[in-house]
């Protein structure tokens, strides 16, 4: 019954939003939806796991959104606008609130009439925008082999016209990052403080892919100067990056016979490309302004930020009501695991020991078994170095220069240790996920896709990658 679809870190406020995102609230939008979720937290990670008959359906469900020409010429610029608007609208409501001096009943109100709406429809965008990459990218491959017979030609072509044309929220950060370098021993104390703060101030949302991740400090900038061995050379050679990326695909698109229909489907995976990037950085911003409301909710019932994150809706909406602190032997038994199973509109959670012999129960007949690790070619090129398992963002710190980095998937604050690695292997994605584009502008090697990276293989395991073939090879 159940398919694991991905592996984040992942809490229970955020989840319950993933899947009415994923669910009613998508249904209601675009005519698609998975109703049945399992949310599964361990001691390492956190899995989502859907319903595999009404995942397929809802891919075939992308699949014919991506025939509709209506459906091709609106829903990024749609999707961004609406994203966009409920920014706007959860900034303003927070503006001008001293959450301290909130009653409980007021608190609730805003809980209950501005995060939860605002937050399941942007999740209900950020979804389809995400899970339409995988179909658009075999459709635009095929699309493709109208035009280039070749195997190899074809899939250079798909993975240059995936490639971002201007620099993502986190590239223009290490750009700005480089500039303040470059400039740097000509400045005075004063004006060295003044231009990180700024730098900070600009760009500290970039971890906060959830409300209980912390954000970046002017402390984390300043190591990441330390750093920077000549910042002019790499910031010279993003500017040339993105140059040639421009240049080859206006070769491509000049040099190459296009039908209308190939055309419209470029012009769509160059939205979806950029869109995803920019949706992580609203979502980064959403989650700034919602940390500040859920630590005044958490101190109102004796919890940590990260702790209230691990409260089902209907949790917070009680203690508030009754103001009374969530009780903190169930507290510590869902830090250690919570298993969180939706079935249409009911939903049942389990936490401790409970959670993880439940999710044996339900899961365990479906995991794979395979060592051989093989996948998609998301950037071209060999490497062999140490593997490093990382399941989040808390485990990089074990990354080391040269290793190979086998992840689920990387987000936007993996990027400054990605800087360190020989490759990138994932068990998610595509050509046009987050691991293939950011592999692609460092140059290393990368593949996607291979389903198993992370049970494959582990710490201190020395591999091969060649990604030309997509294959990783123990040695």
């Amino acid at each position: 019954m159940w398919k694991k679809y991905i592996t984040r870190r992942l809490a229970v406020q955020v989840a319950q939003a993933w899947n009415v995102g994923f669910g009613k609230a998508m249904q209601e939008v675009y005519g698609l939806s998975v109703m049945n979720t399992l949310v599964y937290k361990d001691d390492k990670k956190t899995e989502y796991w859907v319903d595999r008959e009404q995942h397929e359906a809802y891919v075939a469900g992308l699949f014919q959104k991506l025939e509709d020409n209506t459906f091709l010429n609106n829903f990024h610029v749609n999707a961004q606008a609406v994203m966009e608007s409920i920014l706007e609208k959860m900034t303003g409501a927070f503006s001008d609130v001293q959450f301290g001096s909130l009653t409980n009943e007021e608190l609730l109100n805003l809980y209950e009439d501005i995060v939860h709406p605002n937050v399941e429809q942007f999740y209900v965008r950020m979804w389809t925008v995400f899970n339409i990459g995988a179909p658009l990218a075999e459709v635009v491959d095929n699309e493709l082999t109208q035009v280039i017979n070749d195997v190899d030609q074809r899939r250079d072509a798909l993975l240059q016209l995936s490639s971002p044309l201007e620099p993502n929220d986190v590239t223009q950060e290490r750009i700005d990052l480089l500039t303040v370098a470059v400039d740097w021993d000509s400045l005075d104390d004063t004006q060295k403080r003044q231009r990180i703060v700024a730098h900070t101030d600009k760009y500290k949302h970039i971890p906060l892919f959830d409300f209980d991740h912390a954000p970046y400090s002017v402390q984390h900038f300043l190591d990441e100067m330390e750093q920077i061995d000549d910042p002019q050379t790499e910031l010279d050679k993003i500017k040339a990056g993105f140059a040639q990326s421009k240049q080859h695909y206006r070769t491509f698109i000049d040099q190459t016979n296009l039908n209308e229909r190939l055309e419209a489907l470029l012009a769509f995976l160059k939205e979806n490309v950029c869109l995803r990037d920019y949706r992580d950085m609203i979502r980064q911003k959403l989650n700034l302004q919602l940390r500040t409301f859920y630590t005044e909710v958490g101190k109102r019932i004796g919890l940590s930020v990260e702790q209230i994150a691990l409260l089902t809706n209907a949790e917070i909406a009680s203690c508030l009501q009754i103001g009374k602190a969530f009780d903190a032997e169930e507290i510590k038994m869902r830090e250690e695991a919570y298993l969180l199973i939706q079935k249409e509109d009911e939903y049942h959670i389990f936490s401790g020991e409970q959670a993880t012999e439940k999710a044996k129960q339900e899961i365990s007949a479906v995991q794979t078994g395979s060592h051989d690790v093989k996948g998609k070619t998301g950037s071209k090129g060999t490497a062999t170095g140490q593997v490093k398992i990382i399941f989040t963002n808390k485990d990089l710190g074990k990354v080391e220069k040269g290793d190979v980095l086998v992840t689920a998937m990387t987000r936007q604050d993996f990027v400054p240790y990605l800087r360190k690695v020989s490759a990138i292997v994932t068990d998610e994605g595509s050509v046009t996920c987050h691991a293939a584009i950011i592999s692609r502008e460092l140059g290393i090697p990368c593949i996607v896709a291979t389903g198993n990276g992370t049970t494959a293989l582990k710490d201190g395991d020395t591999v091969e990658v060649d990604a030309n073939r997509g294959i990783v090879r123990k040695l």
